[in-house]
Formats: structure tokens, C-alpha cells, sequence
């Protein structure tokens, strides 16, 4: 697996496929993998799928100082650079949503289309409220999991389980690591206004609905503050990667493939 520095972090990639080249980036869990793992496949049949372990994820290693969104921007786009010289597609999930748009508007000319899925413009107080009673519970790793994987995913998902072991199964992918906590603290910071409003790549914004961890308004707010973007609601938890696979990937590649 490819990797290269990008300053205090060192950041591995994975890159599968053939054809455009499009980065698949993570928001808060274990990293790229874990997000976007079950989707390469579909994904690879038309595209170079390029997918980034960011800091705070469990395969980078940096200085485990506070994060920010530029330096993630920075990292996704020293990836890009690593990878190809031409602009790419870049799709960004929750956290990553916000690291994506980010990256567009510090640097237009690596940015041909760019999807946020499940992001948003800036962390208001509902989402430090709900983030910062997550992580009170970072000593209890069963709680900690069962507040994400209740916010995450929509009421009809969860009732679909077979119960709270495989509800704690999807939570314990959500444990209280030290990368993680840092994840969360950065989404209680976010405010990406100004690089947004510099996105010159044409935009899709995918928001869900119901969505209890990042609210779909943050999507609607999002579309709204990307110049030209457009916006799609997918009926689904924050976790559509989950709930919708196969409906998430004809909607991408219908957006970036399009004439």
C-alpha cells in the first residue's frame, strides 16, 4: 500500500481499478477501508478508486495533536498529486464530506466534480450537544457504540437488526480509540464557510433523511453555500453507505460519468 508524509503524518492510500480517477474519503471510524470497503468493487468497474487513511484514522501515524480540516485537505490532496496529475472525482462521507469541499476550494485544479455526502458547512449546538455526550461515554466502549450506531443508522435499519449484539457488533467498528476521540473533537469545530464558497468544481450534495448525526439541513446548508452546486435527499440514516450501497454507487457514477 502506497504512503507519503504530509507534514507531522504519515498517510497510506489504497488505489484499485482502471479508468477516472475518483478518491473515496472517510469521515469519523476506522478509516477509508472500513467506510468505503464494501463498495470498491462496483465503484472499480469504472473508476481508479483511490481511497485515503487520513489522520485519526487506525493506519496513519502522526503527531496526535489536535486535527483540522485543511490539514485533512492537505493530506487528500497530497494523495491526489501522489496518484495523478490530471483533476479527479472526489466523494466525501460525514466528516469527509466537509475535508472534500474543503480540499475543492484550497485546491480548484486537482477537483474536476466533487460529492459531500452526509457533511456540513459548520457544527451548530444540537451536534456539540450530541457529540459531546458521545464523548463523556469514551470510558464505556459498549455505551460509546450504541450512541453512534443510534444516531447513525435510521430507526427502520436498526429495527431490522437481529438484536442489541449485532447493534453492539456495528458499534464496537466505533470504538473509543484515541484517533477517533480526535475525529469527534474536529467535527465539534468544523466551519468551512469560506472554502466552500470557493468550490469552483462542479458539486453534488447528498443529504439523508432521517439523519440524527449530522442533520439533513447541514446538507441543504451545504448546497446552498457551494456555488452552482446541486442537491439529492437519499431516504436513509447518516449511514446510506450502509442502508443504500447499491443506490449510493448508481448515483455517484451517474454524476461523475455524465457528459
Amino acid at each position: 500500500m502506497p504512503s507519503l508524509s504530509v507534514g507531522s503524518a504519515r498517510v497510506s492510500y489504497s488505489v484499485v481499478g482502471s479508468g477516472p480517477v475518483l478518491v473515496l474519503v472517510h469521515g469519523v471510524g476506522k478509516g477509508g477501508q472500513s467506510a468505503f470497503g464494501h463498495l470498491v468493487d462496483q465503484f472499480a468497474e469504472r473508476n481508479t478508486v483511490v481511497i485515503p487513511d487520513l489522520s485519526g484514522s487506525e493506519a496513519a501515524v502522526d503527531d496526535g495533536a489536535a486535527l483540522t480540516i485543511e490539514q485533512l485537505a492537505e493530506e487528500v490532496s497530497a494523495v491526489i498529486a501522489d496518484v495523478t496529475s490530471d483533476p479527479v472525482d472526489l466523494v466525501g462521507f460525514s466528516l469527509g464530506g466537509s475535508v472534500v469541499v474543503a480540499t475543492a476550494g484550497l485546491h480548484p485544479e486537482q477537483v474536476r466534480r466533487v460529492v459531500p455526502v452526509g457533511g456540513l458547512v459548520e457544527t451548530d449546538l444540537y451536534m456539540r450537544n450530541l457529540i459531546g455526550l458521545t464523548l463523556s461515554l469514551s470510558h464505556d466502549a459498549v455505551a460509546f457504540g450504541r450512541v453512534l450506531t443510534t444516531t447513525a443508522f435510521s430507526p427502520r435499519f436498526v429495527n431490522g437488526l437481529s438484536g442489541l449484539a449485532e447493534v453492539d457488533g456495528l458499534g464496537a467498528e466505533l470504538s473509543p480509540s484515541s484517533g477517533r476521540l480526535r475525529q469527534l473533537d474536529l467535527l465539534v469545530r468544523v466551519d468551512i464557510r469560506g472554502l466552500a464558497e470557493k468550490v469552483q468544481a462542479e458539486a453534488l450534495v447528498v443529504g439523508c433523511s432521517p439523519d440524527a448525526a449530522v442533520p439533513t439541513e447541514h446538507s441543504r446548508e451545504l448546497a446552498a453555500t457551494i456555488p452552482g452546486a446541486s442537491y439529492v435527499e437519499m431516504d436513509s440514516g447518516h449511514m446510506v453507505l450502509f442502508e443504500k450501497p447499491v443506490e449510493f454507487v448508481e448515483l455517484v457514477n451517474d454524476f461523475i460519468h455524465k457528459p
